[in-house]
């Protein structure tokens, strides 16, 4: 290891001869990152082309790329917190009385208006009816709010915070790219 005294007068550098090879130090070469290799590899497309909406399997395949990680995780805890508080508040905070002078009503309502979009979205992208897309919605928010059937409750809970959580993470995952 080499010491440098820091009281030793400066050097100035001498310009070379005319005869005089100059080695100038190489730049190290630049390593590209896993994230802007894959922004590379994709199709070619045009800015302006607009981006479609991606089918069921290629939200979850976006999602759970290695290079996707922390948008799946910031996808879970947003999106799938939704589901899980609206169903905490549903099963213990309303009361039997007039749903309208309870505050938990509206966040239950505020949750459920949440959740029914992304559902409705994922629904038509699943099933190609509209109709059909509805009912899925009706049933799984229904189930998770109002069962008194624990497992059936918990497992509508499932679906639903799994399901906001990958398409809030497929949506923070595209915005990256």
């Amino acid at each position: 290891m080499n010491q440098v005294d820091l009281f030793a007068p400066a050097v100035t550098p001498q310009p070379p001869s005319s005869g005089e090879l100059v080695h100038l130090p190489r730049r190290p070469k630049r390593r590209s990152r896993p994230h802007l290799r894959v922004a590379t590899e994709r199709s070619a497309r045009t800015r302006s082309e607009p981006r479609g909406p991606l089918g069921v399997v290629a939200q979850v395949r976006l999602a759970l790329r290695p290079g996707s990680r922390l948008a799946f995780a910031l996808g879970v805890l947003l999106g799938g917190f939704v589901p899980i508080a609206t169903f905490q508040i549903s099963h213990t905070e309303l009361t039997a009385g007039e749903l309208w002078l309870q505050p938990a009503a509206y966040f239950v309502a505020g949750g459920l208006l949440f959740s029914a979009v992304t559902m409705y979205r994922w629904g038509t992208l699943a099933f190609t009816q509209r109709a059909k897309a509805l009912g899925f919605v009706v049933l799984l928010e229904g189930t998770m709010v109002t069962c008194h059937t624990r497992w059936l409750a918990l497992a509508a809970l499932g679906y639903l915070a799994a399901i906001n959580g990958v398409a809030t993470a497929c949506n923070l995952a595209r915005t990256t790219e």
